[in-house]
């Protein structure tokens, strides 16, 4: 297992086509000077790396973010907003909060190419067009939902929607807009007690909106045309107790993951939205009544005194051991923990609040357990391959990556050092087909890469534009929340004045030829001429020029 050299920095942030990795560099200097430099970095040569120069103290930066083409980078702080075009590094946008009259910046993201949706902490919402400095509101998002009030459409055109959840007069609203548009937008009241979260589809065709826990119907799923389909279909009026906790997609879309407080999983199909299987995790693993060659491997994680580990194969019945001594009855800590399923849908991943070291995999072929996994510690997050179906990643906090193949479950999982000190965090490096695969393994102040089949040259192609010296940078503009359109439009540097007029409109050259008609003919002549003219220009205009200047009027 090859390893890149440690870079020292914080909020790492990795570009979405996973060619880049951006942080803010540590200073290693003894003085008092805030750390302003951002460093991007290549993610397969990390050693390689260009520094910019950025007005926000690096203390502040709350969060870095991508936009989907890797050229924008967005450092959000709560007072400020500094955007970076990597194609022209000297020219920046900072978005001011001014008086903070809508409280700080919680965060910002791309929602286009050159779209930024920017979130203040009382809920109110804006969508900045960076190549304009207009702003549209977007009015009030549900800030207080557990999960996430907004998405982009994961698949589709250049310019893709966006939905979001938003609270108006005790009532949610669920709307769908395209960044670029100007119209007023339109929103749909939606039948909800009190929306959580909203999940598209992986192939855009449907959004789902997950109800507070103790709604009697939990899921409402809606196409463009609008409401579709709900979950449960029929409530029962007897209602107690929590519903669903969370959702997941199929790579494929074809089947849906609907995570209960109850620890249960139940299966949908997509095509009618029914229930295909119901899956339980339950505290004694006994498969007996199954044929030997169906019945799901155990492994089990040893750690000897020296710290060495291996795996063993636990005969069945058997009882993963439990996270907690006592029941919990707090509403995060009860239930699936986790569910993730593989790119192409054949294999579900789960966790269980009671037995948090175990990692069920779950066939989608046979609706059975696959295999199951039991570590030394609490496992903290599972990891797919984004292109291998069969590779799982999972993380237990102690620097370890975890490698299982689930074609292979004659063969345990495999564990591999991140030698990065502390407890990183670890996470797939977003690549395309072909290409090697890397993992992240970062932490607060640093980050390494570690790569299980090499370092991938081929991405190195991609330059990095260097800064150029600060005499030569133009003033950066300020999109200042509480100005106007007009003032925002005046306040961008480098904007080209509009081009000189040189020749007349063609409603003026219209008007000129019917001038000079009128001195040539008389009176009579003039008026029949002047309706059989204008008629004939009005049917050439459309021919002629159907998008002059005068029409936009």
């Amino acid at each position: 297992m090859e390893r890149s050299e440690q870079v020292d920095g914080h909020h790492t942030a990795v570009s979405p086509a996973g060619r880049f990795i951006a942080c803010i560099a540590n200073n290693n200097s003894n003085n008092n000077s805030n750390n302003n430099k951002l460093r991007i970095s290549y993610a397969h040569a990390p050693a390689r790396s260009t520094d910019f120069t950025i007005r926000l103290p690096g203390k502040d930066v709350s969060s870095i973010r991508w936009s989907r083409n890797d050229n924008y980078i967005a450092l959000c702080s709560p007072k400020q907003i500094e955007v970076i075009n990597l194609d022209d590094p000297a020219h920046r946008i900072r978005l001011d909060n001014g008086t903070a009259g809508l409280g700080k910046f919680q965060c910002a993201d791309f929602v286009g190419s050159s779209h930024l949706l920017t979130l203040w902490e009382f809920g109110r919402a804006k969508i900045w067009d960076l190549t304009t400095a207009k702003g549209t509101d977007l009015g009030d998002l549900k800030t207080i939902a557990d999960g996430r009030p907004w998405q982009i459409r994961p698949v589709g055109a250049s310019i893709r929607p966006v939905a979001l959840l938003s609270r108006q007069a005790a009532d949610d609203h669920l709307t769908v807009l395209f960044p670029t548009s100007e119209n007023p937008l339109q929103s749909a009241k939606i039948a909800t007690t009190d929306a959580q979260a909203l999940s598209w589809s992986p192939d855009g065709r449907w959004i789902a909106v997950i109800d507070t826990p103790t709604a009697a119907t939990s899921i409402h799923f809606f196409t463009p045309d609008g409401p579709f389909r709900t979950y449960p279909s029929n409530p029962s009026v007897d209602h107690f107790g929590l519903g669903i906790k969370s959702l997941a997609w199929s790579g494929d879309s074809r089947l849906i993951a609907l995570s209960k407080f109850d620890g249960k999983v139940v299966l949908l199909n997509t095509r009618t939205f029914t229930p295909l299987a119901v899956i339980e995790h339950t505290t004694t693993i006994d498969q007996s009544s199954l044929p030997a060659d169906q019945q799901a491997i155990i492994w089990q994680e040893t750690v000897s005194a020296s710290h060495d580990r291996s795996y063993i194969s636990s005969p069945q019945p058997a009882s993963p051991p439990l996270s907690k001594a006592r029941a919990s009855v707090e509403p995060s800590e009860l239930g699936v923990a986790e569910a993730t399923f593989n790119n192409n849908g054949s294999f579900l991943a789960t966790r269980d609040e009671r037995m948090l070291s175990t990692i069920w995999i779950w066939s989608m072929a046979t609706w059975s357990a696959h295999t199951i996994i039991t570590q030394h510690t609490n496992v903290r997050k599972m990891h797919w391959h984004p292109h291998h179906p069969d590779i799982i990643m999972f993380d237990c906090g102690e620097g370890l990556a975890y490698l299982f193949d689930a074609s292979n479950i004659i063969t345990p999982p495999i564990p591999i050092k991140t030698t990065v000190p502390g407890s990183p965090s670890l996470a797939w490096l977003p690549s395309t087909p072909g290409r090697k695969s890397a993992i992240l393994a970062a932490t607060r102040s640093a980050f390494k890469i570690l790569y299980p089949d090499g370092p991938d040259q081929s991405s190195l192609g991609t330059s990095i534009s260097k800064p150029k010296p600060a005499r030569s940078r133009p003033e950066s503009p300020v999109f200042d929340e509480g100005a106007s359109d007009d003032s925002l439009l005046a306040l961008l540097s480098g904007r080209k004045p509009m081009p000189e007029k040189t020749q007349p409109s063609y409603t003026e050259r219209m008007d000129l030829e019917t001038e000079l008609a009128d001195a040539k003919d008389d009176e009579s002549e003039r008026l029949d001429d002047t309706f059989q003219g204008k008629r004939k220009l009005h049917s050439e205009a459309d021919e002629i020029d159907p998008l002059d200047d005068s029409q936009i009027f």
